[in-house]
C-alpha cells in the first residue's frame, strides 16, 4: 500500500474545501451591485445614443438639412431695375420696373421634393449612427462583461493557490511534505496572480472602451449587470428587419431619380416677366418741352443654344444607376451576412453548450475525484494541482466560448438591423 503523504485529516479537509468552495463548478458571473442600478446591454446602448459625442454632432446634419428645407423651391427673389437718362435742355427719361423670373418646368415642385428627400436622408444618417454605436456598444458590453468575470474567475484561484500554499507551508514546517511541494504551490501562486494582474488591464481597457461610446471618462467605473445565461436553443431564423443603411440606400436611389429630373428640368432658364413706368421729356419744335409718360410689360426669354443641360442630364443618370446598382449590392450582401452570422451563431452556440453541460461538470467532477484520491493515498499533490490548473484552463475556455456566443448573436442582430440585445 502507497504511504499517505498528508496524513493529517484536518489539513485535509482545509485543502479540499479550499479548492471545492473556490473552484467549484459555479463560477461567478460578475460582483453584484445593491448600491446603483447594474447597466445593462440596453440601458447601456440607450445611455450612448444620449451621451455619445459624435452622434451629438451627427444630428447638426439633420438642421442643416432642415435648414436647406425652408430656402427650397422658391421663386428667386424679384429685380427691381432703374434707368435714369439726361440731354441738353432739360430733355430726359426715368424708368423704373420690376422683373420677376419664373421657371419653364416643374422646377420649383421638384426641387421641393428633392429637398424633402434630403431631409429624410438626413434622418437616416441619424437612424445608421445610432444603430451602429447599438451594436458597438452591445459588443463592448460584452467584453467588458466577459473581462469581468474572467478577472473574477482568474483573482479566486489565484486566492484558493495562496490559501493552498499557506496549507502546504505549515506542513512542510510538521514534516509532512518536502519543501519542493512548497515550491510548486508558490510557483503555481504566483502565475495565478500574475494571470489576473494581466486580465485587470483588459478589464481597464474594455471599461475605458465602453465609457468612450457612452461619453463618459475613461476613468469612470461602471457597474453591469449579469451576462444573461445561454439559452436552450438557437433563436429561430428570420428576415431581415428596417436596416437603416438600406434604407438610407433605397433614398438615395429615389434622390438620383429626382436629380435627373431636375437636371432636365433646369436646361431651360427662367423666363423673366416685368412691368416697368418710364417718363421722359423731349422738345418738340415749336411747341418746346413736352413730357410723356409710359407703362409696359418686359419679357425675357432665355434659349438654350450653347448651354443645353444635356450634359449635366447624362452625368445625373450615369450616378442613378450607380446608385441603384449599389442598392442591389448592399442588398445582397446583407442577405449572406445574415445567412454566415447566423451559422457562426449557431457553431458558437454549440461550442458553449458543450462547455456548460459537458466539459466544465466533468473538470468539476475530475478536481473532487483527485481530491478523494489524494485523501486516500492514490495520488500525490502535484495530480491536485494538474487538476486545478486544468479545471482553471477549462473555466476560462467556457467563459471564452460564452464570449463568442453573445459576440455571434450581437453580429446577426446588427445584420438583421434589430436593436434589441436579449437572446
Amino acid at each position: 500500500m502507497r504511504v499517505r503523504v498528508f496524513p493529517s485529516i484536518s489539513n485535509l479537509a482545509c485543502v479540499a474545501v479550499i479548492l471545492y468552495l473556490t473552484l467549484g463548478p459555479a463560477f461567478p458571473l460578475l460582483e453584484a451591485s445593491s448600491s446603483e442600478n447594474p447597466l445593462t446591454a440596453e440601458s447601456a446602448a440607450a445611455l450612448a445614443i444620449k451621451g455619445n459625442k459624435e452622434l451629438t454632432a451627427a444630428r447638426f446634419v439633420l438642421q442643416e438639412a432642415q435648414g436647406r428645407a425652408r430656402g427650397a423651391g422658391r421663386l428667386p427673389n424679384p429685380e427691381l431695375e432703374t434707368e435714369v437718362a439726361a440731354g441738353q435742355n432739360f430733355e430726359g427719361r426715368v424708368s423704373v420696373g420690376i422683373l420677376q423670373r419664373f421657371p419653364l418646368t416643374g422646377r420649383l415642385r421638384l426641387e421641393r421634393e428633392l429637398s424633402d428627400l434630403d431631409l429624410r436622408m438626413a434622418e437616416l444618417e441619424v437612424r445608421e449612427q445610432e444603430w451602429q454605436i447599438t451594436v458597438a456598444v452591445r459588443k463592448a458590453f460584452v467584453d467588458l462583461a466577459c473581462a469581468r468575470e474572467a478577472l473574477s474567475i482568474s483573482s479566486r484561484q489565484a486566492e484558493s493557490s495562496a490559501a493552498l500554499t499557506k496549507t502546504v507551508a505549515a506542513a512542510v514546517e510538521a514534516g509532512f511534505h518536502s519543501k519542493l511541494d512548497l515550491q510548486e504551490a508558490e510557483l503555481s501562486a504566483a502565475n495565478l496572480k500574475a494571470k489576473a494582474e494581466s486580465l485587470r488591464g483588459l478589464e481597464i481597457e474594455a471599461a475605458a472602451r465602453l465609457n468612450e461610446w457612452l461619453g463618459l471618462s475613461a476613468d469612470t467605473t461602471l457597474i453591469l449587470h449579469q451576462m444573461p445565461s445561454l439559452p436552450k436553443s438557437v433563436p429561430p431564423h428570420r428576415p431581415a428587419g428596417t436596416r437603416a443603411d438600406l434604407e438610407l440606400a433605397e433614398m438615395a436611389v429615389r434622390s438620383g431619380k429626382a436629380h435627373v429630373l431636375l437636371s432636365k428640368a433646369t436646361s431651360w432658364d427662367n423666363v423673366g416677366v416685368g412691368l416697368f413706368v418710364e417718363g421722359e421729356r423731349f422738345r418738340d419744335d415749336p411747341t418746346g418741352i413736352e413730357p410723356e409718360a409710359l407703362v409696359g410689360l418686359k419679357l425675357s426669354i432665355p434659349l438654350p443654344l450653347w448651354q443645353n443641360g444635356s450634359g449635366k442630364v447624362t452625368e445625373r443618370e450615369a450616378a442613378h444607376r450607380r446608385m441603384a446598382a449599389r442598392l442591389e449590392a448592399l442588398r445582397f450582401a446583407v442577405q449572406n451576412q445574415i445567412l454566415l452570422t447566423y451559422r457562426v451563431m449557431g457553431v458558437c452556440f454549440r461550442s458553449a453548450h458543450e462547455f456548460e453541460a459537458k466539459v466544465l461538470p466533468a473538470a468539476n467532477e475530475h478536481v473532487r475525484e483527485c481530491e478523494a484520491a489524494y485523501a486516500r493515498g492514490e495520488v500525490d499533490l502535484q495530480a491536485v494541482f494538474r487538476a486545478r490548473d486544468r479545471l482553471a484552463e477549462i473555466g476560462l475556455s467556457d467563459l471564452e466560448a460564452r464570449q463568442a456566443y453573445f459576440l455571434a448573436y450581437g453580429e446577426w442582430l446588427a445584420a438583421l438591423g434589430e436593436n434589441k440585445t436579449n437572446p
